[in-house]
């Protein structure tokens, strides 16, 4: 990320590598993602040099029930900047972020405690990790509830947390759940 420009999405991302020879080749794609059309069409729109110097983040995986990423306002109305927008997907967040099927969509309004579910999970597969390393696609019921309100609840009384600690604005945060327990992935500012 650079001031005025998320890479958020826009770069390979290459789950669950086991052994050294799979690391090495899994910086190899993060890498050669660089000239992906996305990235490229993005930095271009940007006005951005195509000359870049990628890094690569290097996390412990954790095989995911949900996951997905939230916004701590509102994108579709500026003036409700209460509110925590969340899009969440049963297995690893992975189809969130690629944008692969419709997620769970929920409005969150703090200040009424109302949940609005705006849509379900069409996705009728997650994504988990493959004992061999990689991931696998299991079956899931379409349309199942992804997240339950309470659930919603704490995640956005994290998130909002979370932008309470940076005071940089409303955030873009990627997170996961494993049973009960909520894990944050990454916090960036977000950019409409």
């Amino acid at each position: 990320d650079l001031p005025g420009f998320s890479g958020a999405g826009l770069y390979s991302t290459v789950p669950n590598v086991l052994g050294r020879e799979a690391l090495l080749a899994a910086v190899r794609v993060v890498w050669a993602s660089i000239w992906n059309d996305r990235a490229y069409e993005a930095r271009a729109a940007a006005g951005m040099s195509h000359l870049v110097y990628p890094a690569v983040l290097v996390q412990r995986g954790m095989n995911a029930d949900a996951a997905g990423v939230l916004v701590t306002t509102n994108p579709f109305d500026d003036g409700d900047r209460g509110a925590v927008f969340v899009n969440a997907k049963r297995g690893l967040g992975i189809r969130v972020v690629d944008g692969y099927r419709v997620a769970e969509q929920i409005l969150y309004d703090p200040r009424r405690d109302v949940v609005r579910v705006l849509t379900r999970s069409a996705d009728d597969t997650a994504l988990t990790f493959d004992a061999a390393g990689g991931v696998r696609e299991i079956r899931v019921e379409p349309g199942r509830t992804v997240l339950t309100d309470d659930l919603a609840r704490r995640l956005a009384k994290v998130a909002r947390s979370i932008e309470r600690h940076l005071k940089v604005g409303p955030l873009d945060i990627e997170w996961l759940t494993i049973g009960d327990r909520i894990y944050i992935v990454q916090a960036r500012p977000f950019k409409k």
